[in-house]
Order: structure tokens, then sequence, then C-alpha cells
């Protein structure tokens, strides 16, 4: 695979990541306002955030 392609998927996998991160966050968010049980939207928001760090340390260490 070209170095660029493989670039290019990853960029797309962090803007794919960003959007669910987003999201997660407002679903957390308004659970924590509604007085709703937020311990699940959380624990998924970390996942994302999590998933999300380690797409942007892969492109930032590798250069791609």
């Amino acid at each position: 695979m070209h170095p660029r392609a493989a670039a290019q998927r990853l960029e797309v996998l962090i803007g794919i990541l960003g959007f669910f991160a987003v999201a997660a966050l407002i679903v957390t968010v308004v659970a924590e306002l509604r007085g709703q049980p937020a311990l699940r939207p959380a624990v998924v928001l970390l996942a994302f955030v999590l998933a999300l760090s380690g797409a942007v340390y892969w492109r930032r260490r590798y250069k791609l």
C-alpha cells in the first residue's frame, strides 16, 4: 500500500473517531444534566477518546 494511501485511511479513522467521541460527549453531558445514570456513556466516551488519541499518536509517531 502506498504511504499516502495509508495516511489517508488513518486520517479518515481519526475523523470517524472524533465524530463519535463528540457524539458520546454530548450523550454523557445530557445524561448528567438530566440526572440519569451516566456511567455507561462515560465509559463509551473514554473508549472513543483513548482510541482517538491512539490514532493521533500513531499518525504523529510514524509520520504517515
